[in-house]
């Protein structure tokens, strides 16, 4: 189902109070920005699977695969933004450990103002959320530009297990073997089924 209007949604609302929902490998057909503000959990993004806890936030393109476990702890808030947006978006999925407090503050501000905006109800709300989305974006942007975040390149490994995850999400519903992915990547079945266990 396409999504046409920006939401925003807490993380229990964003797996319906069913944890398979978020837990199992899948892609979305929408942007999502997660701002995890307390707990702590599993996380498979860009094919690496990871830690995720308190001030991390999660930038998932349309047709990334992804998948999160959360702990009971963990509270948190999703922006569901529409694939087709005009909006300036990363294209890469990213997590980011967000340390700095201003930085912190600044992306939990942008949160509450797009709440009270939906709460609020008032006339042009799309609108006035489309504009905290943009500024969301911009905030996404500087951290991602920022020094804290710079990443080094990945292994071998780690790129070929990204391309397949990328590769599923964009064959899922054709389906194929194990080794016919690992045709279309130019490896053997074995070297990619060690390539994803190891990232």
């Amino acid at each position: 189902m396409q999504q046409s209007q920006i939401q925003l949604l807490t993380l229990a609302q964003l797996s319906a109070g069913q944890e398979w929902r978020l837990s199992l490998a899948h892609d979305r057909d929408h942007h999502l920005l997660i701002w995890i503000t307390r707990g702590q959990g599993r996380l498979l993004l860009n094919g690496q699977r990871r830690g995720l806890g308190a001030y991390n936030a999660l930038w998932i393109p349309a047709r990334s695969l992804f998948a999160m476990e959360l702990g009971f702890q963990c509270v948190g808030h999703a922006v569901v933004i529409p694939e087709n947006t005009r909006l300036r978006l990363p294209d890469i999925p990213r997590q980011l450990r967000i340390r700095e407090v201003q930085a912190q503050a600044e992306l939990s501000a942008l949160i509450e103002l797009a709440q009270r905006e939906l709460h609020q109800g008032r006339p042009l709300q799309q609108d006035a959320l489309e504009a905290q989305a943009a500024l969301m974006s911009v905030w996404l942007h500087r951290q991602i530009m920022s020094e804290d975040h710079i990443t080094a390149r990945p292994n071998a490994g780690a790129r070929l297990s990204a391309r397949f995850c990328a590769l599923l999400a964009q064959r899922h519903p054709k389906g194929g073997s194990m080794a016919d992915h690992a045709a279309e990547l130019g490896v053997t079945p074995t070297h990619l089924t060690r390539a994803v266990k190891a990232a």
